[in-house]
């Protein structure tokens, strides 16, 4: 039912809608940061670290392949993992630049990869037998600088696919090149992109490489990723093998042959001491042998000693296909 506010509640209604309508509070002023409503974050601060943790280990391993292919101390590392739009990643590159648009079969959408000029141009000095630390020229690279720099994006789209295969079924290739990203059409504008920024150490050059990849993908990759983590047991290490076969080992189990028969309960009624039951089961038929409650084995009955006692012939399954080739 509808209830009437006292006159204190609208005093103290009226105070709030009134007087302190413009009233900012007191202390020190707070900083305000930026936030762009139109960019939704899709990823949780948990999978971010799970790619971090990821492609933490791709660059170490790229790195140890790099410093044998260039014949220099080289060091990547990954700087940051974020989620722009692709307009936004376009805003961070250089211009003109090394920039590579990658195919991610068996996906449609589009990944990119982008090298700065200052990356580029040591690589290409190194492996046309300079020391790699000369400037980078403010130009473009040409036809045949792209050639040289070919051969190490090939490397890390090689490490990128051994990375994301098993997680997502992906191969990275190179789907075309150019030197100025606005010319070379990836994805929509507002596309989400999950961006990945390694920085690299060539002897005394440093620089980034960034791995633009949709967010889609990324998503495919960590569902399969927590799926494949529920369905696999924990790894079980030789030790612990050995220590469970050895204490399960010592564990006794109740074994018995299984016999059936039929008896009208006038015939159970009327038994007495000395009485002998009829099985109606031949002695050279097996019998299922019942392992702690259920069926592992087939046996015979045999004698020996005065004793009766039970040869395992084989296992229930073997029994039933023997039967059903017959």
């Amino acid at each position: 039912m509808t209830r009437i506010l006292t006159q204190e509640e609208l005093d103290a209604l009226l105070a709030v809608t009134g007087d302190n309508m413009g009233a900012r509070p007191s202390g020190p002023p707070v900083a305000a940061t930026a936030y762009n409503f139109r960019r939704q974050d899709r990823f949780s601060k948990e999978q971010m670290r799970s790619l971090r943790v990821l492609h933490d280990r791709l660059a170490k391993n790229l790195a140890t392949q790099l410093s044998a292919y260039l014949r220099v101390q080289t060091e990547l590392s990954v700087v940051s993992i974020e989620q722009f739009s692709y307009a936004e990643y376009l805003t961070t590159l250089a211009d003109p630049t090394a920039f590579y648009a990658l195919s991610l079969a068996p996906f449609d959408a589009p990944g990119a990869l982008e090298m700065n000029p200052l990356v580029a141009f040591a690589i290409i000095d190194r492996m046309m037998g300079g020391g790699g630390r000369s400037a980078a020229p403010n130009r473009g690279l040409t036809d045949i600088e792209l050639n040289v720099i070919d051969s190490i994006v090939r490397l890390l789209i090689d490490r990128l696919t051994e990375t994301w295969k098993p997680l997502a079924g992906v191969t990275f290739a190179i789907k075309a090149r150019e030197t100025r990203s606005q010319m070379l059409p990836v994805a929509s504008p507002d596309d989400a992109m999950v961006v990945i920024s390694f920085d690299m150490h060539i002897d005394e050059v440093k620089g980034l490489i960034t791995v633009c990849l949709p967010a889609a993908m990324v998503e495919s990759g960590n569902k399969d990723s927590a799926q494949s983590r529920k369905r696999l047991p924990p790894a079980v290490t030789p030790t612990e093998r050995e220590w469970m076969l050895d204490h399960l080992g010592r564990v006794t189990v109740p074994v018995s042959p299984l016999i059936e028969t039929r008896l009208s309960g006038r015939d159970v009624l009327a038994l007495e001491a000395g009485d002998i039951i009829s099985l109606g089961l031949p002695v050279q038929d097996p019998v299922t042998v019942h392992v702690g409650g259920l069926a592992k084995l087939r046996g015979r009955l045999v004698a020996r000693d005065q004793r009766a006692m039970l040869q395992v012939v084989g296992s229930p399954s073997a029994a039933a296909a023997a039967a059903g080739e017959r």
